[in-house]
């Protein structure tokens, strides 16, 4: 039997938090197959590198990779990472199939309204503890301001805007907003979420890794947005989408819907 093994290629990072997520989600990837390796590349910034995670692989003895490109949406960058990793497997004489990236998937709407669900409760405690009482918002009640990166690339932006439209059904409103390369920006669309006199208003980076984004630019906007607005209405931050099961269960669609291509095609 053929060994199999699955290569995540992330954009990159030289934070620490986002290389011990994709260390951890490689392991909750291994649980759900059954792969001899699974290991992850970086398209720049640090190692590793496409080619040593290549490398890696065939040193486990693999014979035929995966190669899932590890972005949200189709972007430009996910269409470089593809492009250099067929490049290497092909350089090196390695069989290989290429999965679409993580892109549209119920399983990211479930992971989206969980880490909403996380803040609300973040938000019961906190005010359990404070004078403004043991009030308690249903999810109807809630209004949601999505943060996506923000792409110049039309699939991109049309993924992102596709994840929003889902998730509008559960809460009182929901808008969306982009750290940059499109807009409306972070700034202006908190103003456009207080407009609408929320009683709460959670913030939810629609983010894969707590890397500089999370850590610094996001916060930064938030601080200064909010410094300016004032708001009378309770705001929270949800987590970024992080380390779930529910992301290594749509890494392992991604790789079985590859695997039925790869099969039709003989």
């Amino acid at each position: 039997m053929m060994r199999n093994g699955i290569i995540l290629i992330d954009r990159g990072s030289n934070d620490s938090d986002v290389l011990l997520e994709l260390e951890e989600l490689c392991a909750l990837v291994k649980d759900e197959c059954a792969c001899e390796h699974v290991t992850f590349a970086l398209l720049e910034v640090t190692s590793p590198t496409i080619e040593d995670a290549f490398l890696d692989s065939l040193g486990y003895g693999v014979e035929h990779l995966t190669i899932v490109p590890y972005f949200l949406y189709p972007g430009l960058k996910m269409k470089v990472a593809v492009s250099k990793s067929v490049k290497v497997a092909r350089e090196l004489g390695v069989e290989f199939t290429v999965t679409d990236c993580l892109n549209y998937h119920n399983q990211l709407i479930e992971l989206v309204r969980a880490r909403i669900d996380e803040a609300r409760m973040m938000m019961k405690k906190m005010r359990s503890n404070s004078s403004t009482g043991n009030a308690y918002i249903e999810d109807e009640e809630c209004d949601v301001l999505l943060i996506g990166h923000g792409s110049s690339d039309h699939d991109a932006r049309r993924v992102f805007r596709l994840i929003g439209d889902r998730l509008k059904q559960y809460y009182r409103s929901l808008g969306i907003c982009f750290l940059e390369l499109d807009e409306p920006d972070i700034h202006d669309g908190i103003r456009i979420m207080l407009e609408r006199e929320p009683k709460l208003l959670i913030l939810m980076p629609y983010f894969l890794h707590n890397g500089e984004h999370m850590k610094h630019d996001i916060r930064e906007d938030i601080e200064k947005a909010l410094e300016e607005f004032k708001p009378s209405c309770s705001v929270i931050m949800a987590k970024h989408l992080g380390v779930d099961r529910r992301i290594a269960k749509v890494i392992m669609e991604r790789v079985r819907e590859a695997k039925q291509v790869r099969s039709r095609q003989g």
